[in-house]
């Protein structure tokens, strides 16, 4: 075993992993290179399982990940953490966000300590000085059980805006995959089923640990995969789970060490530590930074109020940041918390203006549309391109074809509209970021001709001279999203979808 798990284990007769005794810093550094204790431990084991679970939460997402209670904040901050535990860092959890997590584990064994004792040349903490320059040295907790294996991780991350929204996925979702003590591959044709009907914006991120060099399965076989994950073999094993012990809780260490405890519940209390409140404003301003790549997208620059809040939520990271900070440096000091004004303000809703469509021609053959305005916003979604061609029907030339592309968060996709025989396609005439500002119709029970100009300039048409011209235009701070209408042989119908963004409503919290 040792051979096999190299680094991870010590060498000698009876191996333990190197990382067990190891000091903690819950705060601000995590796991530690020197050690202040030592004892014996043993061998209790490990499982190997899987499990789907929905989550609301950061809290709720360290637990589906079996992230230690005692670490379920802390890993935001600490430097040295588990590869879970920077996977779970990097999500970009927002305040709305509703979470499938997919979790499989392979484990080897868990070690844990017993008869901890300081150390022989340790020195106990007689005073504030030497306690801070423990806590410094050592941290304010030692690892107390190592878990050695693999993991695989797979995190769907759905974007919803308001409460209410967040609860209703949340119970839709529960009652779809459900968090059920055996996990079968019946729940991947479920969460298949409800990703493509679902209208809310997500998206999936996974890794894995253990393996050297993974392949990682489509997004279509993550359950059957993660079912199988414990026959895989482990070609690297590493550490997956770790639990930590305060030392107060050992016999040498006296009240002298009660300002570095008073202090790491400060930072770590589950109801009102500063850490919690850190974990808060974090999905706050990820939460912004969404809002913000949606105005990107749409070339948005009308609010100013959430750029000045999400400067707002950045100041009190920061001075949070400056505190943990001062923890590293003297875990004894007082700390008095800081103002967070950004939290008084809550969270940044998105908000839009969807305009009653536009259309031109009749009412026959089958209608089409692409998703909600509001759904293709959440999305960002963005016509791609267009490609247009003249076509026949009754001896009339009209506009005969119409080839949309688009582009999402979510995916990409063309639709095809018109069915029956064309003239030559026009050149497909790429957007390649900007966005129709004018259309020039002719129309009647159909739509004989069609050119679209784009804000640069460019444009494309095709069709017959038949019907009514009419010329629209986009109005001003606006954009178009998409198309709907109706077709056959030829376009029956077109409709133009288009919005105009709001500046974020500001919501409070709960």
């Amino acid at each position: 075993m040792a051979q096999t798990l190299g680094a991870e284990m010590t060498a000698g007769s009876d191996p333990a992993p190197v990382k067990l005794f190891r000091g903690y810093d819950t705060v601000a550094r995590g796991i530690l290179s020197q050690s202040a204790v030592e004892g014996g431990y043993e061998d209790n084991g490990a499982s190997s399982g899987v499990r789907i679970q929905v989550c609301e939460s950061l809290s709720e997402l360290a637990d589906a990940l079996e992230i230690d209670a005692s670490l379920s904040v802390s890993y935001l901050k600490a430097v040295d953490v588990t590869a879970k535990m920077e996977f779970a860092r990097k999500l970009n959890i927002t305040a709305r966000s509703v979470s499938i997590v997919v979790y499989a584990k392979h484990g080897i064994g868990t070690w844990e300590v017993k008869d901890v004792t300081l150390k022989s040349g340790v020195k106990v903490p007689i005073d504030d000085k030497s306690a801070a320059g423990f806590a410094k040295a050592y941290g304010d907790s030692f690892i107390k059980s190592v878990t050695l294996g693999g993991e695989y991780f797979a995190v769907y991350i759905f974007n919803t805006e308001t409460r209410e929204q967040q609860q209703e996925l949340a119970t839709s979702l529960k009652a779809e995959v459900g968090k059920a003590a055996t996990v079968t591959a019946e729940a991947q044709v479920k969460l298949t089923n409800f990703l493509k009907t679902t209208k809310t914006s997500w998206t999936l991120k996974q890794d894995m640990t253990g393996i050297l060099n993974p392949d990682f399965p489509d997004q279509d076989k993550l359950i059957p995969f993660a079912i199988g994950f414990a026959k895989l073999p482990l070609t690297g094993p590493v550490v997956t789970n770790i639990r930590v012990n305060g030392y107060e809780d050992l016999d040498e260490i006296n009240e002298t060490f009660e300002k570095v405890v008073e202090n790491r519940d400060y930072f770590l209390d589950r109801r009102r530590g500063l850490l919690q409140k850190y974990a808060r404003l974090t999905t706050v301003a990820n939460q912004a930074g969404w809002l913000k790549r949606i105005y990107q997208r749409y070339d948005y620059k009308g609010d100013a109020a959430l750029t000045a809040f999400a400067e707002k939520v950045e100041t009190d990271l920061e001075a949070i940041d400056k505190q943990i900070a001062a923890w590293k440096l003297n875990a004894i000091r007082k700390f008095v918390a800081p103002d967070l004004p950004s939290l008084k303000d809550g969270e940044p809703v998105l908000s839009f203006q969807e305009a009653p469509p536009v259309s031109w021609g009749g009412s026959g053959a089958g209608p089409w549309q692409v998703d909600s305005v509001g759904d293709l916003i959440r999305n960002r979604t963005r016509i791609k391109s267009v490609q247009i061609a003249s076509g026949q029907f009754d001896n009339k030339e009209l506009l005969g074809r119409l080839i949309v592309e688009y582009d999402s968060d979510k995916r990409s996709w063309t639709e095809t509209h018109g069915d029956g025989p064309v003239k030559v396609m026009d050149q497909k005439l790429d957007f390649e970021g900007h966005f129709p500002i004018r259309f020039e119709v002719r129309h009647g029970t159909f739509v004989d001709w069609l050119k679209i100009h784009l804000d640069d300039g460019r444009s494309t048409q095709a069709g017959g001279s038949g019907g009514v011209a009419t010329i629209w235009s986009v109005p001003q701070d606006h954009f178009v999203v998409g198309f709907g209408g109706r077709s056959g042989g030829v376009i029956d119908q077109l409709q133009i979808r288009y919005a105009r963004l709001n500046p974020a409503k500001m919501v409070k919290f709960d």
